[in-house]
């Protein structure tokens, strides 16, 4: 009984710890590529070992808020979206979050995202929506390295809101949805011909600056992939279970 109350006051001073590090480290004016303090110095300032500072400081870097470089030191790392939806992913996975809650999470988030892209996408975004489509049609005999070109598609125009907060959040929500959702391996030619079709009318409609037309596309876009994803959870096969030993 002993050893475990003294193991969660060891957590909690840990934790504590990790707060006072994390609110130094982020304090008003730091920016992306900033150094950190060394450990050492670290340290003295919060009367801790070294020891405590660097499993603060590597916990950190797990969770892609710092880089690590030898022999150069600790710097702030600069926000990706991806990283944070890499660590809710298990999290999400727990939960079993259904299909049907990544599709109305995306549908809202990113209809709200879609007029301002309209408004601001640039001559530059708009020749890397049109490689993205090639690319699919190109590999239309590889679902998974398509997919890919989908999910590519669909962050370029999330992008394309110049947002950074309204992007961070869609993209995370993509991110998501086509990690724990998608089964991009029973597509086959006609279904990545259809969706790069489906991206091409999107795209069209961008151009010609129609938002009540680039909305309605995208929202039975995303409909028809649902309807995908539930095609293919029902052809998954089922798990194999063991016999009992006679």
């Amino acid at each position: 009984m002993e050893n475990i109350v003294k193991s969660k006051a060891r957590a909690e001073e840990l934790t504590a710890l990790t707060e006072s590090v994390r609110a130094h480290i982020f304090r008003d004016g730091r920016r992306p590529g900033d150094r950190v303090e060394t450990e050492e110095e670290l340290a003295r300032k919060f009367s801790v070992s070294r020891h405590q500072v660097r499993r603060v400081l590597n916990t950190m870097v797990q969770q892609g808020l710092l880089n690590k470089t030898p022999r150069r030191g600790t710097f702030i790392r600069q926000f990706d979206p991806s990283l944070v939806a890499n660590n809710l992913k298990s999290s999400f996975q727990v939960s079993e979050f259904g299909l049907n809650e990544y599709i109305e999470a995306r549908l809202v988030i990113e209809q709200a995202v879609l007029p301002l892209a309209i408004k601001r996408i640039t001559p530059e975004q708009i020749d890397q929506l049109q490689s993205t489509i090639d690319r699919m049609i190109d590999l239309e005999h590889e679902p998974e390295k398509a997919d890919e070109a989908d999910r590519d598609f669909h962050m370029t125009l999330l992008a394309a809101c110049g947002n950074q907060i309204l992007s961070s959040f869609s993209t995370i929500i993509a991110h998501l949805f086509h990690d724990s959702a998608y089964r991009s391996r029973y597509w086959d030619s006609a279904t990545i011909d259809r969706l790069a079709k489906e991206h091409r009318k999107i795209l069209k409609a961008i151009t010609d600056g129609d938002t009540e037309r680039a909305l309605k596309l995208h929202e039975q876009h995303l409909h028809y992939r649902r309807r995908l994803n539930l095609d293919s959870s029902a052809r998954k096969p089922p798990r194999r279970t063991r016999r009992p030993s006679q």
